[in-house]
């Protein structure tokens, strides 16, 4: 017997596709899809209708997914320990938050924290702006590493030695400009923060800093916080006082703490 094996998606060898397709299965299911049928499945992963087949009846085996009698397929029960553990992970901590939200309330705009997931950059905390017209992510999103400006600082927080690689796999799998995006990068790691307008929607800009590694207990992996909104209220004049803001906030939620999966 073969064991399927492909690549990771970080390109290192060793990957089981077999994880991956299930991960596909799941990843197909969100709030507003909590119902899905086969047919849905086959669409949305792209894979072949008797392996999604066999891949829901070994989920739902496991009690991560469960079959209807209506031949509709649904989340499983067992998923709520997941949850509640990805919950207790991820979460930031109050303060922290507290703090998050003075930022919001202070600048009028989204605060967010990511960090760099392979390829990909990740909310894992978010306060939306006080303002009707505002920046919308939520936690949890994933977007691209190839522009704007958390992906160059957190880039730029990166080895060197691995920097060009990491820039080189991005562009391969998500497009863009590789010299645009090491421009901005080494503008991050010069300057210490990042501005972008219109990178990945027109209209919409962000700013961003590095969450400082602080003496007691220094995080595995590098954060990033960041502020977004409409380009009109990111006037050059007001941008002094973001990057003194946004600082500020990260020095303070480096001492009160990040999400424990973060350590």
């Amino acid at each position: 017997m073969t064991t399927d094996v492909t690549e990771s998606a970080d390109g290192a060898g060793g990957g089981i596709r077999a994880v991956s397709r299930s991960w596909a299965v799941l990843r197909a299911f969100t709030p507003e899809r909590m119902s899905l049928s086969l047919a849905d499945l086959v669409r949305e992963t792209g894979l072949p209708r008797t392996t999604v087949l066999r891949l829901v009846d070994t989920l739902a085996a496991e009690g991560l997914l469960e079959s209807g009698a209506d031949g509709q397929i649904r989340v499983g029960a067992r998923l709520i320990a997941f949850a509640a553990f990805a919950d207790a992970a991820w979460t930031v901590p109050p303060a922290s938050l507290a703090r998050m939200q003075a930022l919001a309330a202070e600048t009028g705009e989204t605060v967010s924290l990511y960090v760099r997931e392979g390829t990909r950059r990740v909310v894992v905390g978010q306060v939306p702006s006080p303002n009707t017209l505002r920046h919308a992510v939520q936690q949890g999103d994933e977007l691209p590493m190839s522009v704007g400006s958390a992906a160059y600082v957190l880039l730029s927080l990166e080895p060197p030695a691995d920097r060009d690689g990491l820039i080189d796999r991005i562009v391969a799998e998500a497009g863009g400009d590789a010299a645009a995006l090491r421009k901005g990068v080494a503008s991050a790691a010069e300057q210490g923060w990042s501005l972008s307008h219109g990178h990945r929607e027109a209209g919409n800009s962000g700013l961003a800093v590095p969450v400082p590694a602080t003496g007691g207990r220094p995080p595995a992996r590098t954060s990033v916080l960041a502020l977004g909104g409409p380009t009109v209220r990111f006037t050059d004049d007001r941008i002094p006082g973001f990057v003194h803001a946004v600082r500020r906030c990260a020095e303070d939620i480096a001492r009160t703490g990040l999400p424990p999966a973060l350590y």
